[in-house]
């Protein structure tokens, strides 16, 4: 596989040109105008093999055609677009880390391999890149070929990583200066583990300080890559000058002029201080897209011409062999990972479709119970929903090992939080228990398992009529120490933790997709979540402790 890249020079980092920064505009002409290609991804979450529409596992029997992604996909997208463009550009808004198998037995070895093998020009770190603290991170930057770039994180008491993230890097294109500069949520200490010493710097601040460094030093393109949201990004757009490019992640946002679930048009422009276009791109996760905008710059550095879409990486592309091959032995090796024993239950964990579809079962509370731990310890979620259709086996008792785990969880969806009243709560256990009475209706995977919350519902009434009552458990325990439960209040927001499967409308759970509160797709595998409540609790005793009770 050969990666032809376009002839370009890394510039020092910046982080001491703010000395010889200019306050005034950017400098009216340096130059012919240059045309730029900007390949992005954001969000990969270690997915290196093939994904389903959702971003979970292609199984092996699945219709190719259901099948996206991959790296050795992206390999042959990115080897063509760089023979037919003169200057391309590979970068990355964050989260390599954390998602699949590959993460929990690697860390962020693979990542590092095909992103060096893929010629990326540069990344911004994602939260999920502080998950395993600084020694983890230090040793991923360690391997790259290409530098790491977040302008507002200060690093300096942190030994393993001081030095090693710069706030800024230039690229010389062509004899004009391209300046890259990066942003992470500052929410990161909350939504992740990065330690004490990391200060994660206010956004618009940092940023600013350093675009007038670079055009200072006479840079007059600016690409930032981000990693707060796409709201975020388009705040940013409109309050800090001189940015001209925007490639976000971490909402998992898809910006689209072809695909009809796409949030909004690929790009968004948004109008700077100075009254200059700002084009902020991002192409969903998984890396089942690879973005493309080719955009022309004047002689002042100012976008005038844009086109692109991101690309939909389907069966039509076919896999590089050399980047399919380099991917294998790691495949192998999480093979033999998946047998190992990560502990025992004491009891049957029943996953069976006639249990978790129509009622409450004693996986399904594990799972819940599971997601709500996880809920509260990284969003101080209030209820967990796990839908019964995405409970695939049962467990029998013994030792239990990761690949018993991924049987009953094989479709790699992710700790979904968000939030969503209590009205809009009532109405998705509404929808879950539609055609609960129908066995043959395909869609009674839409069943939910809960945790944190108790239900009954009757097939007495017509669909939508059904709960009868819904308690909620409060967090702080009763005066007497005991669980207090309070029935659902219609106004209140709770915070709910599920699975990126049906807060993305899966399984028809249209109210979670489209009237949940600060969604956020963590990243984190459920079944990962599972392993862990498993390792902890083993051996596991599982019960139906009536949680969900059907009534006449």
């Amino acid at each position: 596989m050969t990666m032809r890249r376009a002839r370009r020079t890394i510039l020092l980092a910046l982080a001491a040109l703010a000395a010889i920064a200019s306050s005034c505009p950017r400098r009216a002409g340096v130059g012919e105008p240059l045309s730029l290609t900007i390949l992005h991804t954001n969000d990969v979450h270690a997915r290196f093999l093939e994904i389903d529409r959702f971003g979970g596992a292609c199984r092996e029997d699945a219709d190719p055609e259901s099948c996206f992604g991959g790296v050795a996909r992206r390999a042959t997208m990115i080897e063509r677009i760089r023979g037919e463009e003169e200057h391309v550009l590979l970068l990355d808004g964050g989260d390599q880390f954390q998602g699949t198998l590959f993460y929990s037995r690697f860390k962020g070895e693979v990542a590092a391999e095909t992103m060096n093998r893929l010629g990326y020009d540069a990344m911004v770190l994602g939260n999920h890149e502080f998950d395993d603290g600084p020694e983890v991170l230090a040793r991923f930057i360690a391997r790259l070929r290409f530098p790491v770039i977040t302008t507002n994180l200060d690093a300096s008491e942190v030994p393993e990583l001081a030095g090693e993230i710069e706030k800024s890097a230039v690229l010389e294109i062509d004899g004009r200066r391209v300046g890259l500069v990066g942003f992470v949520t500052e929410e990161v200490p909350q939504l992740s583990s990065p330690g004490p010493d990391l200060a994660f710097l206010p956004i618009e601040e940092t940023l600013t300080a350093e675009v007038e460094a670079l055009e200072g030093a006479g840079v007059d393109v600016i690409v930032a890559l981000s990693h707060a949201g796409f709201e975020r990004d388009r705040r940013v757009a409109a309050a800090v000058p001189g940015i001209d490019v925007i490639v976000g992640g971490h909402t998992n946002t898809l910006l689209s002029n072809s695909a009809p679930e796409a949030e909004g048009a690929y790009p968004i422009v948004i109008e700077s201080p100075r009254g200059e276009p700002v084009l902020i791109v991002t192409d969903f996760a998984y890396g089942k897209y690879l973005g493309r905008l080719d955009v022309t710059f004047d002689e002042a550095g100012i976008a005038t011409s844009w086109e692109g879409d991101p690309i939909l990486l389907d069966v039509q592309v076919l896999p590089d062999p050399e980047m399919a091959a380099l991917i294998e032995p790691y495949a192998a090796e999480v093979r033999v990972y998946a047998s190992e024993p990560v502990g025992s239950t004491a009891v049957l964990l029943d996953g069976r479709e006639s249990s978790c579809r129509f009622g409450e079962c004693n996986l399904g509370n594990l799972i819940a119970d599971a997601l709500l731990e996880e809920g509260r310890a990284h969003g101080g979620a209030d209820v967990a929903l796990q839908n019964g259709g995405g409970i695939r086996s049962s467990i029998t008792p013994g030792p239990v090992t990761i690949g018993q785990v991924l049987e009953v969880l094989p479709f790699g969806n992710t700790v979904s939080t968000f939030g969503l009243t209590g009205v809009d709560l009532l109405a998705a256990l509404e929808h879950g228990v539609s055609v609960v009475e129908d066995p043959d209706n395909d869609g009674t995977g839409r069943f939910l398992q809960v945790a944190g919350l108790r239900y009954t519902f009757t097939t007495n009434s017509p669909p939508g009529e059904r709960i009868r009552s819904v308690e909620v458990l409060e967090r702080e325990p009763a005066a007497d120490g005991g669980p207090e439960w309070r029935p659902l209040d219609p106004e209140r927001v709770y915070g709910v933790v599920s699975n990126n499967f049906s807060r993305g409308g899966g399984d028809g759970f249209e109210v979670l997709r489209d009237r949940a509160i600060d969604p956020y797709d963590q990243g984190r595998v459920v079944a990962d979540v599972v392993v862990d409540s498993i390792r902890a609790n083993s051996p596991v005793r599982a019960e139906v402790d009536g949680r969900i009770r059907e009534v006449p």
